[in-house]
């Protein structure tokens, strides 16, 4: 299925998967704001928002690295870390920013050691990876409303099909929705509306024209770690907190968990990485020859080795968390050296399929769902 030939009776991000998706996901409340509506463009210069993660991941302090007997406490130091060093999208929109002597200055200034790879590298070698969202004919995305946080979440697959699932689930889901709401209007019962409490209990006929547009990783690592607010456009223009998580396929996050028996992938929230000892690929970068791949899709690993050594027995599959790995790659005077030659890669297929897919994702607006 192409990504701009969806028929106009598709519809959003779950109504009734909606806490299918929360079983993949958490909440780990942010503390940065930021409530501009913006447009997400692939072609800005990548440099200026970077040099500004650099100036700021410069004044984090080193004890965000220090283990905590706390689950709790290592989340919010993780995020508070994050928050700082990303502080704003690499990818915004209907404003241009550029780079200024001062920001420049403060960043050569700096007494704090730089991270273990430059930033700007970092934001590279996210950008490869494509990921899969789903937003309505304007370029607005669809969210899941949690009464805990009283917040909009936003997804973004990793696999196209696992996007395409969600879609074609919902368009199910659609028409026993709004009998369901139609049901409720005529008895009179406003108790629970589409977004909750203080929502309608009318389905908005926009999600009709839902559709699967791609947005790179690197900009919805920052909007994972951002605290937003986006206007809900079908609940009178409120304001909501908005919160963004990266979904893996499910049958990789499966095959994490048959190898790592811990608890880090029972989690919700965790994206798993793939990788192999042995197993390198050609480096694009200056000063790197060869380059340590680490697959967000199982049996692209399997593809790649059977391809570099088809008369070889496969070693130790071994696997690695996104958000962690990303941590150790832009904490200052970070310690975890291998990921300085550590390289993202991505499905081959959702790579085809991000081709033709869209690239409008509106921020700062959301079409919440219950």
């Amino acid at each position: 299925m192409r990504c701009s030939s969806l028929s106009n009776n598709l519809v959003p991000v779950l109504l009734l998967l909606a806490s299918q998706l929360r079983l993949c996901v958490s909440f780990i409340p942010p503390s940065s704001s930021s409530s501009a509506t913006s447009k997400i463009s692939s072609n800005n210069n990548p440099s200026s928002s970077w040099n500004q993660v650099a100036l700021h991941a410069s004044s984090s302090t080193s004890s965000s690295d220090e283990s905590t007997s706390s689950s709790s406490l290592q989340s919010k130091k993780r995020r508070n870390l994050l928050q700082t060093a990303l502080i704003a999208p690499y990818l915004t929109v209907t404003t241009a920013i550029t780079t200024t002597p001062q920001v420049a200055s403060a960043a050569a200034s700096s007494e704090k050691p730089p991270p273990i790879i430059p930033l700007l590298t970092t934001a590279k070698r996210l950008r490869t990876v494509p990921l899969f969202a789903i937003v309505d004919g304007n370029g607005t995305p669809f969210h899941t409303y949690d009464k805990d946080s009283a917040g909009g979440f936003g997804y973004f697959f990793t696999s196209y099909i696992s996007a395409e699932y969600i879609l074609d689930d919902a368009k199910k889901a659609f028409e026993k929705a709004k009998l369901e709401a139609e049901q409720k209007k005529e008895a009179g019962d406003t108790s629970s509306g589409a977004i909750g409490e203080d929502g309608t209990g009318e389905v908005p006929d926009t999600w009709g024209q839902a559709r699967i547009v791609t947005v790179p990783l690197d900009v919805a690592m920052q909007l994972s770690v951002k605290k937003t607010q986006s206007v809900a456009t079908n609940a009178k223009a409120r304001k909501f907190n908005t919160y963004y998580q990266v979904i893996p396929a499910t049958e990789d996050l499966n095959a994490a968990m048959r190898i790592d028996s811990g608890q880090r992938f029972k989690e919700r929230g965790r994206v798993p990485l793939f990788f192999v000892d042995g197993l390198t690929l050609p480096s694009n970068e200056e000063g790197l020859d060869r380059v340590t791949p680490a697959f967000f899709i199982l049996k692209d690993l399997v593809t790649e080795w059977k391809k570099q050594y088809p008369d070889s027995d496969l070693p130790k599959i071994q696997v690695r968390e996104l958000n962690e790995t990303f941590r150790s790659m832009i904490t200052p005077a970070g310690r975890d050296k291998s990921v300085k030659d550590l390289v993202f890669v991505a499905n081959s297929e959702s790579v085809a399929r991000a081709k033709d897919c869209a690239r409008s994702y509106k921020l700062g607006e959301m079409i919440l769902t219950k």
